[in-house]
């Protein structure tokens, strides 16, 4: 057995870190006693995706700073159907406050109209209702990017680098996805606006078959110019790359993508994307617990909805963004 002697000053520090470690659990419990552990239930239409995990992360923390119980729900594919269902299933278990995405708000509004009667306040994230306030669903306040303007946003990026664009291509993962197709009438507008001509495809989520779509798009339109994805990772973004780097298109095409991925930020440092348009996930998670707290303690809660974004990410920002994704996780 080797021979292991704990000097004086190690000792010490094992005795300061073990202190350290005791008083810091004493104090989270000192700061929640009193607090009532309220539970506040994630019922959107979130996915398996790492955009997601991010959101959840964020979720998890807040409700960890404010003392709040948490639960978690999402779907391995998107689905109105399930995301429905999953908020029926909330409604049931009675929480003190519920978290939705107003993914389709004509399909969610019966549901969501039953949970207010039985009293459940709902703050909407990702997804919002378009409607004016006083026509939108009943949730008591949204927290998310602008989609429509976070289109426009990509737009703009491409004509920074390409003023007069000939042909814009959309594709759209989730089609029927009121936000998604929010987000691609405001790159279309904007690059429309420009003079150039644009379209969106539907593409789905199985991958070959999108790359399947996309290589033959280009050949069937070699005017294209202009790409925005509204996917970062394989449904879209990912894919889009290995097409255009296969067929020679990486640096003449100018490519956009909505969310962040160590694939966009690869991309934008190769020059290969102009930029990604962000919407800040993490703070769609956090924020909700930490509204929750204060409008379940005192009644009390921001006047107007809370955008997130559009947020740039460009070649200004980049090292930044990348520390953000790879060292804290917080894509």
């Amino acid at each position: 057995m080797a021979n292991f002697k704990l000097t004086s000053a190690a000792a010490l520090t094992l005795l300061t870190a073990t202190a350290a470690l005791a008083g810091g659990s004493a104090q989270a419990a000192d700061r929640c006693d009193g607090k009532k552990p309220y539970l506040i239930y994630y019922a959107t239409h979130a996915i398996a995706e790492p955009v997601w995990a991010t959101v959840r992360k964020g979720a998890e923390q807040g409700a960890a700073d404010n003392c709040l119980q948490i639960k978690w729900t999402q779907d391995q594919k998107f689905s109105i159907e399930t995301t429905i269902n999953r908020m029926e299933t909330a409604i049931t278990e009675k929480p003190d406050l519920l978290v939705i995405t107003a993914t389709d708000p004509t399909a969610m509004r019966p549901t969501i109209e039953k949970a207010k009667e039985q009293g459940i306040p709902m703050i909407a994230i990702n997804s919002l209702d378009s409607a004016a306030k006083a026509d939108r669903v009943p949730y008591l306040i949204g927290i998310g990017a602008d989609l429509y303007q976070s289109g426009v946003a990509a737009a703009e990026q491409v004509l920074k680098v390409n003023p007069k664009p000939k042909h814009g291509l959309v594709p759209n993962h989730v089609p029927g996805h009121v936000g998604l197709e929010q987000m691609a009438k405001g790159f279309t507008d904007t690059l429309s606006k420009a003079g150039a001509t644009t379209e969106v495809i539907a593409i789905g989520t199985d991958v070959s078959q999108t790359a399947a779509t996309l290589s033959n798009y280009f050949l069937a339109h070699p005017d294209t110019d202009a790409v925005f994805c509204m996917n970062a990772g394989p449904f879209c973004f990912e894919t889009l790359m290995d097409v255009e780097r296969r067929e020679n298109l990486s640096k003449t095409v100018s490519n956009v993508t909505f969310d962040v991925s160590p694939m966009l930020l690869e991309a934008i440092g190769t020059g290969e994307a102009v930029a990604g348009i962000d919407q800040l996930m993490y703070l769609q998670g956090y924020l909700p617990a930490l509204i929750a707290r204060t409008y379940l303690d005192y009644g009390m809660m921001p006047d107007a909805d809370i955008v997130t974004g559009p947020a740039i990410i460009d070649k200004s920002n980049l090292e930044k963004v990348k520390f953000r994704l790879m060292e804290a996780g917080l894509n």
